[in-house]
């Protein structure tokens, strides 16, 4: 895997994130750049993903890796980072995504529910999503400190 820099992502990275929300179609909503964490190699921002605090749990969401960056972990490495963050925020929560590619999360440690997520989860999932069918809630669990 090659070197990435993973920190909080500044008001310049803004205008690649919104770009990039939308061409892979990721959540948007009441998203904003300061709620955001981004990958950089060689000092470009190639990766970005925010947690969404619901109150009772996290949400790591609007994770996107540029497409010519994909296949080298970054992306889980992005994931895992996100994961200790929430952790380090309130190491009581469970926390949960929703994904078409559970493949890729379950390589951050990301498990498939059975049944219903939280309502929010499925919120997203059937209102969010083309295809509900093709969507996976996940979620890692509580993280121990």
């Amino acid at each position: 895997m090659e070197d990435i820099i993973i920190q909080k992502a500044e008001e310049k990275d803004w205008p690649y994130i919104r770009e990039k929300m939308g061409k892979y179609l990721l959540d948007d909503e009441n998203a904003d750049w300061p709620d955001f964490y981004v990958a950089r190699n060689g000092g470009k921002t190639v990766a970005f993903g925010r947690i969404i605090d619901h109150g009772e749990y996290f949400e790591i969401a609007s994770v996107g890796v540029d497409y010519y960056h994909r296949g080298r972990g970054m992306g889980v490495s992005l994931l895992k980072f996100l994961i200790e963050e929430a952790g380090k925020k309130d190491p009581s929560k469970d926390i949960y995504g929703v994904t078409h590619r559970p493949g890729f999360v379950e390589r951050a440690g990301f498990e498939s529910i059975e049944g219903e997520g939280p309502e929010e989860m499925e919120h997203k999932k059937h209102t969010k999503c083309k295809d509900p069918s093709r969507i996976h809630i996940v979620k890692v669990g509580k993280i121990s400190a």
